[in-house]
């Protein structure tokens, strides 16, 4: 449940001087979706997350990792493999379909049909011009990809059994493909399958299911199957080399660094075990094993160093031989708050429900309140229908209006109290549905208007109670569309890929663009008051900017002068929130971390690290202030829902 703290003064550092009466939220047990599929392009460093929603997040690794974008799941979209071509990025699933995606509006672009049914996997040659699909009919069905999309080239020889994954060799002439029992090397040019190796049973009447593979520049071929094995093949000989039995259950995903000296294997048994070639030889001896997950690892992937990691833990795990950052499955926030009247919105996906928070304070002083309380009071539920999620949701200031979406469709609630004590929630049926569905909703401050940015790209304007004002059309010549928001009582700020423009509320007259920068904002909020816009960046530089004088604020120039301020951290800044009744304190916050900038304080040390103090969580979904309290809604990996068991292991003396 809900649970006040005494003024509490997040003294860490002994120049700690602000406190605030926290209200900690405890009872919001969120369901997030499972990582079930990554790919990594180099070029653009950019990682395709698939979950096992279907939704797919652009991650951008340019700065500090964040997710750029998000392309909503379909429950007829399977997606089941993912793959990049030159910046492009395409999945396959068992609809038997190959889908292209739009990454400047994040929708899908195109599909074409597999020719063999349904699909389970998909691989890029490395002279990147064809693509290869593996189907549940025993068909590698091979693409040549154009810049108009995929012209079907040919189709290779069937097999009994499924393929269930596949990989290129060096040169692009051969495929080498695991399935039920079987590993097969594949000429493309004859259509022939010129090997067939058998991986073996351990036990009577099972055959051992090939789950993963690699193919080396020299033709090592390297797999992981359902009995936990690793096993490295010579692929001219068509011999085993070597095998290693490091895990307890199936192997589901392996990759190979860049220089492919290392190769890493994990899966139902979550341990991650690294295996490194000797020399020049084709002997590989495992070289080190460690645990960043609890449950099933289905994903792998290497970027810039890192090993990345995912599976039904739902985090992203980023790691090397001697750290370990997680990202937390809940980077768009899935908490609103109605400030004026202390209800808090919690978005479970499959529901929304609406809190009043305890409201019956005592007040004994500044920033002081009694610790007497009472318990939350749950006042509304939405459920969304057939079997939809919602993604996006919002609440006006004083509960009277609540805005989601779906991936079909936007839809608008009005709230009205019944007999002075339960609500009715009524569907407001005039709402602007031609719009689709939104990728964000929200309120003004003051509940006046609400903004929507539809997941076409354009932004909708709507006066409460609803009327359409005006619409800002996505942009065209290439640009990534809108991907964040925010709106003021006077103002409304659009991010993209070209920069920030800030337009007036009510007339969607454009006052200013910010000056371009060379990454993404990952936050940004206007000031309760002055009319300043605060942006964090992807790369955590922070900037004030002035509305009113079109330019930076005096603080944020004189930053420059030191240099800028720039908060240390390895996770994506995602929330700000501010202090109503100091205007030269803001919050920062990320996943993990909450940063607390004193402005004046800044200004004396001269905007060094130890000029900002931070607070430790362990995943912090959200942060803001609630009338008089500070609300702070933290999610430990244990209250996550829905999680399955982990793999039983048996401990010593048990």
């Amino acid at each position: 449940m809900g649970k006040r703290a005494r003024s509490s003064s997040f003294n860490e550092e002994p120049c700690a001087k602000l406190k605030y009466v926290v209200h900690k939220l405890k009872f919001f047990k969120p369901s997030p979706k499972a990582i079930t599929v990554m790919a990594y392009n180099h070029v653009a460093e950019k990682l395709a997350v698939v979950r096992s929603d279907f939704s797919i997040e652009i991650w951008s690794f340019k700065f500090t990792p964040c997710v750029e974008g998000v392309i909503l799941g379909n429950p007829d979209n399977s997606v089941e493999a993912v793959a990049w071509h030159d910046g492009r990025l395409f999945s396959t699933g068992l609809h038997g379909r190959i889908v292209e995606y739009d990454l400047l509006s994040f929708e899908q672009k195109y599909s074409i049909a597999v020719t063999s049914g349904a699909a389970w996997c998909l691989a890029e040659d490395r002279q990147k011009t064809r693509l290869a699909a593996g189907t549940e009919e025993g068909r590698v069905c091979i693409y040549e990809v154009t810049e108009d999309g995929l012209d079907f080239q040919k189709m290779l020889n069937k097999q009994e059994s499924r393929i269930m994954c596949l990989a290129w060799n060096k040169d692009g002439d051969m495929i080498v493909s695991g399935s039920p029992g079987a590993i097969v090397i594949w000429d493309v040019n004859t259509g022939r399958a010129i090997d067939r190796i058998s991986v073996g049973k351990i036990e009577k009447n099972q055959e051992a299911l090939v789950l993963c593979v690699a193919v080396t520049s020299d033709f090592t071929i390297i797999t992981g199957d359902s009995y936990g094995r690793t096993s490295f093949w010579d692929g001219q000989t068509a011999t085993l080399i070597s095998s290693f039995k490091e895990h307890s259950a199936d192997v589901l995903a392996l990759c190979l660094s860049e220089d492919e000296k290392d190769v890493f294997v994990s899966g139902v048994d979550p341990s991650l075990v690294k295996f490194t070639r000797i020399g020049q030889t084709q002997t590989w001896a495992k070289s080190m094993e460690k645990t960043c997950h609890k449950r099933d690892v289905q994903a792998l992937a290497f970027a810039k160093g890192q090993l990345l990691s995912g599976g039904c833990d739902t985090f992203l795990a980023a790691s090397t031989e001697t750290s370990l950052v997680t990202h937390s499955p809940l980077q768009s926030s899935s908490v609103q708050v109605a400030a004026s009247s202390g209800c808090v919105l919690l978005n479970y996906g499959e529901h929304l429900e609406l809190w009043r928070l305890d409201c019956a304070t005592n007040k004994e002083g500044p920033f002081q309140t009694s610790t007497i309380c009472s318990r939350p009071e749950l006042l509304l539920r939405v459920k969304a229908r057939n079997g939809a999620t919602y993604h996006t949701a919002a609440v006006s200031h004083d509960h009277c209006w609540l805005a989601c979406s779906d991936a079909s469709k936007a839809r608008l609630y009005q709230i009205s109290e019944v007999n002075g004590s339960s609500l009715d929630c009524n569907k407001v049926s005039t709402f602007n549905e031609q719009m689709g569905p939104a990728k964000k909703l929200m309120f003004s401050p003051d509940g006046s208007y609400l903004v929507a940015l539809s997941s076409h790209g354009s932004v909708h304007v709507f006066n409460m109670p609803p009327r359409h004002l005006y619409t800002l059309p996505s942009r065209k010549g290439g640009a990534m569309g809108p991907h964040m928001i925010c709106v003021s009582l006077e103002h409304l700020a659009v991010a993209d890929s070209e920069g920030i423009h800030i337009y007036n509320l009510k007339t969607s007259k454009v006052l200013c663009n910010l000056p371009e920068a060379p990454c993404l904002p990952t936050a940004m909020r206007f000031y309760p008051k002055a009319g300043h816009l605060l942006v964090i960046y992807s790369n955590n530089k922070v900037i004030e900017y002035n509305v009113n004088s079109e330019s930076s604020s005096h603080w944020c120039q004189v930053a420059y002068q030191h240099g800028g301020l720039t908060l240390e951290t390895l996770k994506p800044l995602t929330g700000i929130a501010f202090d109503a009744r100091n205007e030269d304190v803001f919050f920062a916050y990320s996943d993990q971390e909450l940063f607390i900038v004193d402005k004046a304080e800044a200004l004396k040390k001269g905007f060094r690290s130890n000029a900002v103090r931070r607070k430790k969580f362990q995943w912090l979904t959200f942060f803001d202030q609630v009338q008089d309290e500070m609300l702070i809604v933290e999610v430990s990996p244990e209250q996550l829902g829905g999680l399955p068991p982990p793999l039983w292991k048996k401990k010593y003396g048990t």
